[in-house]
């Protein structure tokens, strides 16, 4: 009686796995006659992204480094952090108003640290097609394996707005 019903577990439970592999193959039919896709008209504005590899300041190829942000985009900084702590430089910095900042916990991803800081923009509402902002953050300790990328502790990412609408 005990092999009949674990025979009876095993052909359900392959029966199942069948069912599933088809319904993946498949695909889900959804609702029938649907004309809508399955995501907002409105496009989510996530953020640019930069990195210390993002940095322009002491880089002979700065100039080729500028980046393009779209009007009314957010913007965003994650370096990596602790012991090394970053503050937004605002006189050196145009163009934008920060909107916050968070560390997250995360140890060996950069040699010598074991934080990353995050730090949120938003482009200033007098932001035009065309103009130049500046973001600069610096810190007072670098560790050895960002002094190639980070040179003096000083972060600064130069972009371009531009409108496309």
């Amino acid at each position: 009686m005990r092999d009949l019903s674990q025979r009876f577990l095993l052909v359900a439970f392959n029966a199942k796995a069948v069912v599933g592999l088809i319904w993946l193959a498949v695909g889900s039919p959804g609702p029938a006659g649907a004309d809508e896709l399955p995501w907002p008209d409105e496009p989510v504005k996530r953020p640019y992204i930069f990195t210390q590899q993002h940095n322009m300041n002491g880089r002979t190829d700065a100039g080729e480094r500028v980046q393009t942000i779209r009007l009314g985009w957010p913007l965003q900084v994650q370096l990596p952090g602790n012991p090394t702590v970053w503050t937004f430089v605002e006189d050196q910095s145009a163009l934008v108003e920060p909107r916050g900042r968070t560390m997250i916990y995360s140890p060996d991803r950069i040699d010598g640290t074991e934080s990353i800081f995050i730090f949120d923009f938003a482009l200033r509402t007098d932001a035009q097609d065309g103009d130049t902002g500046v973001i600069t953050l610096a810190t007072e300790e670098l560790p050895a394996s960002l002094e190639a990328v980070i040179p003096n502790g000083t972060f600064v990412i130069e972009f371009q707005v531009i409108d496309p609408d």
